[in-house]
C-alpha cells in the first residue's frame, strides 16, 4: 500500500477515499512506525507482569489501572476538546506517550522496576489516552471530510492491526536479544515521525464556541445527545460489552498460549499475529466498502465475537487456534469499524467531542471491570471453561442490552 501511494496510484486511491486527502496519508504512514514501537512495549509489558507475578488477577489489573482513567476523565475530556483545538491536543498526547515510554524505559534500566511501578504508568498511559482516543475520533471528520469519514477508519484499523501482527511478533524476537528497557526506548523513538506530522499539518480544526455555563450541564447535554438517539446508545451499550469481555486479549491471550497451548510468548505474539490478520482483512474492506451500515449487521458482527471465542475454549491444538482467533480479529473490527462510524455520522458537530468522549468513557472504561471479571472467571473455573463463559456472557449481555435498531433508523447511508 505504501509503495502504491508514493507511487501515485490512481486507482488505490479511488479505492480508499480517505488516502485521497494528503494529510491523512502523512497521517497514516507516520502512525506505521508510532504502532509498531505501541505493539513492541504493550507486548513486552504484558509479559513482564505475567513472568513477574504468575498470576491472571494481576495481570487483569495492569489492564485494569491502564483503562481506569478512561472511566474517570472522558466525559470531562471530550466537553474540553469540543472548546480547544485538536491537532494541538493530539500534538501534546504524542509527547506524552514518548515521555512516559522514555521514563518507563529508564526505571528497568536502573534496576528499579516493581509491579506497583508498572502499575503506575499503566495508570498514566490511560490518562493520556483518555485524552488522545477522543480527540483523534473528533478530528477524523476534520481531516478527511464525513464523505471519506468510514474510509478514514477503516483504514486506521487496518494500521492498527497489521501492526498488530508485526508488534508481538517482533517484540517476542526481540526480547530474546534485548532488555525490557531497550524495548521501552525504541517505543519512545517511533514517536518521533508522528510528532513531527502534527506540528506540520496543516489542518483547521473546528472550535465550539459556547456561551459559559457549568461543565456538568454542558456534559449533560451531550449525554441527553447520546440518549436521544438509538443509533447512538445502543451502539455505545454494544462497544461497551465488547470492549469488556472480547477485547481483553492482553488478560486472556497469554493465559491461553501458556496454559492451553504451551507455546509461551511465542504462542502469545502467535495468537495476536492471527487476530491481527484477521482484523487487518476487516479493516482493509471496510475502507473500500461503500455499502449501507445496519445496526443489525453491527450487532451480528458482536454476536461472532461471543461465538468464536465459546468455540476457542473448546481447543487445545495451535492451529485451529489460531484460525478462530483470525476469525474473532476479523468480525472484532467488522463490529468496532461500523460501531464507530456509525456514532460519529449520527453526532451533530458541536457535541462530537462529548460524544467521542462518551464513548471512548464507554468502550474503553468498560475494559477495568472487563479485564478484572475476566481474570476472575479464568482463575476460578480454569482458562478453557472460563473463556467459554465470558463468550456466553457477552452473548446474553448483547440480546438483553442492545438489540438492533429497526426502521429508517436503523440504517445510515455513506
Amino acid at each position: 500500500i505504501f509503495l502504491s501511494i508514493t507511487g501515485g496510484s490512481m486507482h488505490l486511491l479511488s479505492l480508499f477515499p480517505a488516502l485521497q486527502v494528503r494529510n491523512y496519508r502523512i497521517f497514516w504512514i507516520t502512525q506505521w512506525i508510532a504502532l509498531i514501537g505501541f505493539w513492541l512495549q504493550l507486548t513486552a509489558q504484558q509479559w513482564l507482569v505475567y513472568t513477574m507475578t504468575d498470576s491472571a488477577f494481576l495481570l487483569g489489573l495492569l489492564a485494569a489501572c491502564q483503562f481506569a482513567p478512561s472511566l474517570f476523565f472522558t466525559l470531562f475530556t471530550g466537553l474540553w476538546i469540543d472548546k480547544h483545538n485538536k491537532r494541538k491536543i493530539l500534538l501534546g498526547t504524542q509527547i506524552f506517550y514518548l515521555l512516559q515510554a522514555f521514563l518507563l524505559g529508564l526505571l528497568l534500566w536502573t534496576g528499579h522496576e516493581t509491579y506497583g511501578w508498572i502499575l503506575f504508568f499503566a495508570f498514566f498511559i490511560g490518562t493520556i489516552d483518555s485524552f488522545d482516543m477522543p480527540a483523534r475520533m473528533a478530528f477524523m471528520p476534520e481531516l478527511v471530510g464525513k464523505k471519506a469519514l468510514h474510509s478514514a477508519i477503516s483504514l486506521n484499523s487496518a494500521n492498527f492491526n497489521i501492526t498488530r501482527m508485526a508488534g508481538p511478533l517482533l517484540a517476542a524476537f526481540l526480547l530474546k536479544y534485548l532488555s525490557y528497557s531497550t524495548i521501552f526506548f525504541m517505543n519512545a523513538l517511533s514517536l518521533i515521525p508522528i510528532i513531527i506530522a502534527y506540528s506540520r499539518m496543516d489542518v483547521n480544526s473546528v472550535i465550539t464556541t459556547m456561551e459559559e455555563r457549568h461543565p456538568l450541564h454542558e456534559i449533560r447535554e451531550g449525554l441527553m445527545q447520546a440518549k436521544n438517539n438509538p443509533l447512538i446508545y445502543k451502539n455505545l451499550i454494544a462497544a461497551g460489552i465488547v470492549s469488556g469481555l472480547i477485547l481483553n486479549m492482553g488478560t486472556y491471550g497469554p493465559l491461553f498460549a501458556d496454559r492451553v497451548l504451551h507455546a509461551g510468548i511465542d504462542g502469545f505474539g502467535s495468537i495476536l499475529f492471527a487476530a491481527g490478520a484477521g482484523s487487518m482483512v476487516s479493516g482493509l474492506l471496510a475502507g473500500a466498502s461503500r455499502n449501507h451500515l445496519s445496526h443489525g449487521m453491527i450487532f451480528g458482527s458482536a454476536i461472532l465475537c461471543g461465538l468464536l471465542l465459546m468455540a476457542v475454549s473448546f481447543v487445545s491444538y495451535f492451529i485451529p487456534a489460531l484460525i478462530l482467533f483470525g476469525l474473532l480479529g476479523f468480525f472484532v473490527i467488522a463490529f468496532i469499524v461500523n460501531c464507530n462510524t456509525v456514532i460519529q455520522m449520527a453526532s451533530p458537530k458541536e457535541f462530537l467531542g462529548r460524544i467521542m468522549g462518551l464513548y471512548t468513557f464507554v468502550f474503553l472504561g468498560s475494559a477495568p471491570f472487563g479485564s478484572l471479571l475476566v481474570s476472575a472467571i479464568i482463575e476460578g473455573v480454569g482458562t478453557s471453561l472460563g473463556l467459554l463463559l465470558i463468550g456466553a456472557l457477552e452473548i446474553a449481555l448483547l440480546l438483553l442490552f442492545a438489540r438492533p435498531v429497526k426502521g429508517k433508523e436503523a440504517a445510515i447511508h455513506l
